[in-house]
């Protein structure tokens, strides 16, 4: 039988956890013939993967689907979450696992970044703004931050993406852990620029204790410069994420799941290992 584990990351914030839960809940409708369908966690909170795994089998699953509900192609997508599930393979050698990607690079992010602007007041108009109608504002990204650079060049490729269809004049990023630019690099960047009005909008799929440090960031930046810092809401499971996420279940239930890893570091380091043992 057929089942389908939904893992998000997972946050300190019980409210995040529930954002999760109640996504995958709409999720699941995408795929009513699939009746055991399970959410869980990757990290700090419950259910963890083994017990979403195992909740699955008790259901009577024999073929599991594992999809991350996750942003971008970072080390949990590509290492934390495929050991986990290589240790249950182990465990359970009947059953069968096929695993997803995440959301990745969309244009439906992009349009949810759009929304998050226009809440914060930003005034959008339609279409694909020509250069000499952008306005002398300022966006900056800021993603939770990988030591994967495939990871980190996504989010440069989306901040493009978001300054080809917004009329600013610059779009940066920023990280909040684990590379560079850090917040305050990043802040300090966008400083510089003669733009006297900066909308940062959270690159984070549910709030939790980053989004609490983020703000209070933005205050005493405000406090010792002339412009004016707007701080967005974070992305969210935004009810558009469905129609997305429900390919990507879709893809591992017709074992058509496209993964690019050319730029990846932990690729590049199996095949290093690999050529040295040869």
């Amino acid at each position: 039988m057929q089942a389908i584990l939904y893992i998000g990351h997972g946050s300190r914030v019980q409210a995040g956890n529930e954002e999760l839960n109640a996504f995958v809940e709409k999720a699941k409708a995408a795929h009513p013939n699939v009746e055991i369908q399970e959410c869980c966690f990757l990290e700090l909170a419950e259910p963890t993967i083994q017990e979403g795994v195992e909740s699955c089998i008790k259901k009577g699953a024999t073929k599991i689907a594992v999809v991350p509900v996750l942003l971008l192609t970072a080390m949990h997508v590509k290492v934390d979450i495929p050991e986990a599930i290589d240790k249950l393979k182990k465990r359970y050698p009947a059953v069968s696992f096929a695993y997803g990607r995440p959301i990745g690079i969309e244009s439906t992010v992009i349009d949810i970044v759009k929304n998050r602007l226009k809440e914060a007041g930003f005034p959008l108009r339609d279409g694909r703004p020509n250069y000499e109608a952008r306005e002398p504002i300022s966006i900056l990204l800021v993603g939770r931050g990988s030591s994967d650079p495939d990871a980190t060049s996504d989010l440069m490729k989306i901040a493009r993406l978001v300054w080809e269809f917004t009329p600013v004049a610059d779009v940066d990023v920023c990280f909040l852990a684990a590379t560079r630019p850090n917040v305050d690099e990043g802040l300090m960047r966008v400083n510089r620029l003669p733009n006297e009005k900066v909308y940062v909008v959270p690159y984070l799929l549910f709030t939790g204790v980053l989004m609490k440090g983020l703000q209070k960031q933005l205050d005493e930046w405000s406090k010792q410069s002339n412009k004016e810092y707007i701080l967005c809401d974070y992305l969210g499971f935004d009810d558009q994420l469905i129609t997305v996420l429900a390919r990507r279940v879709q893809e591992v239930l017709d074992e058509n799941v496209l993964v690019n890893c050319d730029t990846c570091l932990y690729r590049t380091g199996f095949f290093e290992q690999q050529g040295a043992k040869g």
